[in-house]
């Protein structure tokens, strides 16, 4: 079905001192319009800068699919999935697919596989939330039993705050001490039931990454995210996968299905973690995590941001037959649910998905009013 967008209209959430979410509003020409979210920090607004100059150069075409949009803009170069032009090309890609499902009357996930799916689970990401808090291991463990008392039965974290790559073998391991207290303490705190999943941000070196691993065997850890870029140094990466006991986990900067192939090719990673906002959107998402499961590996949709991107990666999850829990970051606002409307519904560990065509869901225009920022590029 041939959509032409129409136009473009761009909304900032402020959401602690420290976070802010970016929302696009997308109409195309019969006047159906859906909602898109691409924060990208403190470069959000290049993104929309860039979103603004694609959606009207789209607007004088009829686009028929949308994995043509990087061939109709004269994109024919590799992308890297942490530019601002992956984050651009994903959130138009992304609202070019959820105004086809609308133009068909059909589900986000009913366009990818023809079903229809009640929920899909979550785990909780405690880092956001945690930022307010002196980030002590007591603050660790006391998000991690909030999240448990909610419902939640996976826990994620991102323990390492003081460790850099940069830094001598022997002082990342000796920074890394208060990451692995922090983790230490959330496995005290929460049981041996629950699964605690270890974010590192990239801030381990090859030598360093194992040897953590290896301290944090007797801790029960689900997976090992990140302890090397997979976009810098997906050979060391292959490395430490072979070392480690636990599963490694990534791909959050990464774009399109041939940067993962690659990743799953060279035994770079056991688990995928494609995130909408910089993959290529939605339905490059549902490639990549379908292509990961062909390949006998994992697939969790990397997704700590805002209500709709988390319902658009709800749907691509629900698409892809045997994925791994969708990450969800908790505790960073208690009005965060009501953003949207009908509300985010999130309870005993799973994502309700709304009934409805497209996304389902479109941004509350009385929480838009009270605490949105409609801006211009």
């Amino acid at each position: 079905m041939n959509i032409q967008i129409d136009q473009v209209r761009f909304i900032k959430v402020r959401v602690t001192p420290k976070t802010a979410w970016y929302f696009a509003k997308v109409m195309n020409s019969n006047g159906l319009e859906t909602v898109v979210e691409f924060t990208k920090g403190s470069s959000s607004g290049e993104v929309a800068k860039l979103i603004h100059q694609m959606t009207g150069y789209l607007s004088e075409q009829l686009v028929e699919d949308e994995s043509d949009v990087e061939s109709i803009l004269n994109i024919d170069h590799i992308m890297d999935g942490r530019s601002v032009e992956s984050a651009a090309i994903s959130a138009v890609r992304t609202a070019i697919t959820q105004l086809s499902a609308m133009e068909k009357d059909i589900s986000l996930n009913e366009t990818f596989n023809g079903g229809k799916i009640e929920k899909v689970p979550v785990y909780a990401n405690i880092n956001r939330g945690l930022f307010s808090t002196d980030r002590a291991p007591n603050d660790f463990a006391a998000a991690a039993e909030n999240a448990v008392k909610r419902g939640f039965s996976i826990i994620k974290c991102a323990p390492f705050d003081e460790v850099s790559p940069s830094d001598s073998s022997e002082w990342i391991l000796k920074s890394a001490e208060m990451g692995i207290e922090r983790v230490k303490s959330i496995r005290r705190a929460v049981g041996e039931s629950i699964t605690v999943l270890i974010d590192c941000h990239s801030r381990f070196t090859p030598e360093t990454a194992s040897q953590v691993a290896e301290k944090l065997e007797s801790v029960s850890i689900g997976w090992f995210e990140e302890p090397l870029s997979p976009n810098d140094h997906s050979r060391s990466l292959s490395d430490v996968v072979k070392k480690v006991s636990m599963p490694v986990a990534g791909g959050e900067s990464g774009y399109g299905e041939p940067f993962f192939d690659a990743l799953l090719s060279s035994g770079s990673l056991e688990i995928v973690m494609p995130d909408i906002k910089y993959c290529g959107g939605v339905s490059e998402s549902v490639r990549i995590g379908r292509l990961a499961r062909c390949k006998g590996a994992g697939v969790s949709l990397h997704s700590p941001s805002g209500p709709v991107s988390l319902l658009a990666s709800a749907h691509s999850t629900a698409a892809v037959e045997c994925s791994m829990a969708l990450e969800h970051a908790v505790s960073e606002s208690d009005w965060r649910s009501e953003l949207i409307e009908p509300a985010e519904v999130i309870r005993d560990g799973n994502i309700y998905l709304p009934k409805g065509p497209g996304l389902g869901a479109v941004l509350n225009s009385n929480m838009m009013a009270k605490r949105g920022e409609c801006f211009s590029v």
